[in-house]
């Protein structure tokens, strides 16, 4: 959809005329040509009138975005949705299928790399990931290249835990943790990081990294960032996998099972299928 039609579209939503939608910013014959298409906004104008009627931004750019991404990207973007979703319902053989077929065709260095560790780690092959690989990787987090505040490097790292030591792991973990305590995040920023802090705690308990170790304050201090944070409804499932896997690390697994039998009585069973156990 373009930025005209999504205007429309979000007019008609709240009910006003063209004059209304546009008065004191555009002139209404003006701005029936951009709806028609037929002309084009400029941000400023774009933003006054979004802003001025409390549209949502995000609704709004999802509307759009696939009329502006480029077309490698359209691709890209559906081929990441497809491997999240095989991820979460452990279905390996389409997880095979999907992350392949970005290897073999991206032309995106981040994004094949994400693939191919997402690969070795669900089929059990991180010991084969040579050592160029792993230094690819790694440069990546360089501190010049500002990781924490770069999505595609957040998803890297997210998915690329496996291969790090526990010291490196807890280093790039302290480095978020310290970035989040100092800055304000977007809504998007923040559930990107509460992502990559729920990978941390799942890497951390397959490792056996128990309270009581070296590791115990990063792994403390994450699961009390994530209750303190996700407090807004549409990010309480991340709070809810915290308090399930505060039960495994403290031993508790019947009070963890409980808390997956409540989540898959209303739906959320595919959803739970990664969950350590």
């Amino acid at each position: 959809m373009d930025i005209g039609k999504a205007l429309r579209k979000e007019r008609l939503n709240l009910g006003l005329t063209q004059q209304q939608m546009c008065e004191g910013i555009l002139s209404r014959p003006f701005y029936a040509k951009v709806e028609s298409g037929q002309y084009r906004i400029n941000a400023e104008s774009l933003f006054r009138i979004l802003f001025r009627h409390q549209v949502d931004l995000m609704g709004f750019l999802n509307l759009i975005q696939e009329n502006y991404m480029p077309e490698e990207r359209k691709v890209e973007n559906q081929l990441t949705i497809k491997i999240n979703q095989a991820v979460n319902a452990k279905d390996i053989r389409t997880l095979k299928l999907y992350c392949q077929q970005i290897i073999d065709t991206s032309s995106n260095e981040v994004l094949k790399l994400r693939a191919s560790i997402t690969l070795a780690y669900f089929t059990g092959e991180l010991d084969k990931v040579d050592g160029k690989t792993k230094a690819k990787i790694k440069a990546e987090f360089d501190e010049g290249r500002k990781w924490t505040s770069r999505p595609e490097l957040l998803r890297l790292l997210a998915n690329t835990m496996p291969l790090w030591s526990q010291d490196e792991l807890d280093f790039l973990i302290g480095r978020l943790l310290t970035k989040a305590g100092k800055e304000e995040l977007s809504d998007l920023m923040l559930e990107r990081y509460l992502r990559l802090l729920e990978n941390y705690l799942v890497i951390c308990y397959e490792r056996k990294v128990q309270k009581k170790t070296i590791h115990s304050d990063h792994v403390n201090e994450v699961m009390n960032y994530i209750i303190k944070v996700a407090r807004p409804f549409h990010l309480m499932i991340y709070r809810i996998e915290v308090f399930y896997l505060k039960a495994l690390f403290s031993g508790q697994k019947d009070e963890a099972k409980k808390i997956k039998q409540s989540l898959k009585k209303i739906g959320y069973e595919k959803e739970l299928a990664s969950w350590p156990e």
